[in-house]
């Protein structure tokens, strides 16, 4: 396969980039959400901001729940509404007049850093972005493991029995900002991180918390995947090495004694992780 468009849709921005079928990005460029009136429009504005007239496969990462079978987006907390029904193959194909490859974005992550990056060669690969959110996603020899729906809503699992216990609301950004207010800290996340890892505060038992539930998740993960690679992305996650310090300590506690020594990777690739992963959709979801 040649070159495809990838498509990264967030709340902020839309990000596109021009990617050859090795994963390198040729062009990129950004459109912030609030300059498109409609998904179509923004992407038709990209399209022509990338040269990209001429490439005829357009790989479209989602943050949200993607029914593959039917080719649309099913759920999508954290998008704006009004876009849902936009993201379809259907319209956003009819549009476009290109294919169209609808993706969950922490899948297409996945196949970026498993591909390319930290979980290079690796045969079961676990990916999980810990920012805003949590998400994640899992290769497996090179195929996404995924069924009717895209799987992997990692975030959304209970980390006890109380709605509150979701991992969501335990181990993302988020919850690291809540508890350090709830805990009277004028700190943004950032400053926070920095003066847990210097200083043995109320700050690190902070973190500590954060990084308690991040570690559970995980260990939780291993017992179901028994992975040989686990990839930790997003700007909690790689915010600081002692962040992937601490949750190590805890995944060490409490994941199978035959994984032990399975050592939690930072992702390499940042923000490009699912630009560059696009390359390697269509192969792995025709192999599933």
């Amino acid at each position: 396969m040649g070159e495809v468009l990838a498509v990264d849709l967030g709340g902020t921005n839309f990000r596109m980039a021009r990617v050859s079928s090795d994963g390198d990005i040729v062009k990129r460029a950004v459109l912030s959400t609030k300059e498109a009136t409609s998904v179509g429009e923004g992407l038709g504005q990209l399209v022509s901001l990338v040269g990209g007239e001429d490439v005829s496969t357009l790989v479209f990462g989602a943050p949200g729940v993607v029914d593959y079978s039917k080719g649309h987006v099913v759920y999508a907390p954290n998008l704006d509404q009004e876009f849902l029904s936009e993201l379809s193959v259907s319209a956003l194909e009819g549009v476009l007049d290109k294919k169209v490859i609808l993706v969950n974005d922490a899948d297409m992550a996945a196949l970026g850093e498993s591909e390319l990056g930290a979980g290079k060669g690796g045969s079961t690969v676990v990916f999980v972005t810990c920012s805003t959110g949590v998400g994640a996603g899992v290769v497996h020899a090179g195929r996404l493991l995924r069924g009717h729906f895209s799987t992997m809503e990692a975030g959304h699992t209970r980390l006890g029995l109380e709605a509150m216990d979701e991992a969501e609301s335990l181990a993302s950004g988020t919850a690291l900002a809540r508890m350090a207010k709830e805990a009277g800290l004028v700190v943004d996340n950032p400053g926070l991180v920095k003066s847990a890892a210097a200083n043995a505060g109320m700050e690190r038992e902070v973190l500590s918390r954060v990084t308690e539930a991040l570690g559970i998740l995980l260990s939780n993960l291993a017992w179901l995947l028994s992975p040989d690679k686990i990839v930790v992305g997003g700007g909690l996650g790689l915010s600081d090495p002692f962040v992937l310090e601490l949750t190590q300590q805890v995944f060490d506690s409490s994941v199978p004694k035959y994984l032990k020594g399975l050592q939690l990777s930072p992702a390499e690739l940042g923000d490009d992780a699912g630009l560059r992963g696009a390359a390697f959709v269509e192969s792995a979801l025709a192999s599933t």
